[in-house]
């Protein structure tokens, strides 16, 4: 009886393996990725004509999402400017609801 014991508490043991958290950075560079991929997917644009550069992130840790701020460059043939977008990022980073 002992000996499952054991068996069963070092497979407890080894199965619960610690994951290192997230640090602010690796997280900001994860957000600005998903949000470039969001501007290059769901707006149908050309990528021969428009370029985005999401240059920073400002983001916020709701319970369910990040509420972000975005600095974006945006270059076409002749005309480039750089704004800010906002956006609720999902925690699994799959759903990007945009506000402005």
């Amino acid at each position: 009886m002992r000996k499952i014991t054991a068996v069963l508490l070092l497979s407890i043991f080894f199965a619960c393996k610690y994951k290192p958290a997230e640090t602010s950075a690796e997280l900001r560079e994860r957000l600005k990725k998903t949000m470039a991929d969001f501007l290059y997917k769901n707006n149908h644009v050309d990528s021969g004509e428009v370029k985005y550069d999401v240059l920073d992130v400002v983001y916020y840790e709701n319970p369910g999402d990040y509420v972000c701020e975005f600095k974006v460059h945006m270059h076409e043939r002749n005309l480039d400017t750089t704004g800010m977008m906002s956006a609720r990022i999902s925690k699994d980073m799959t759903h990007v609801f945009r506000r402005y």
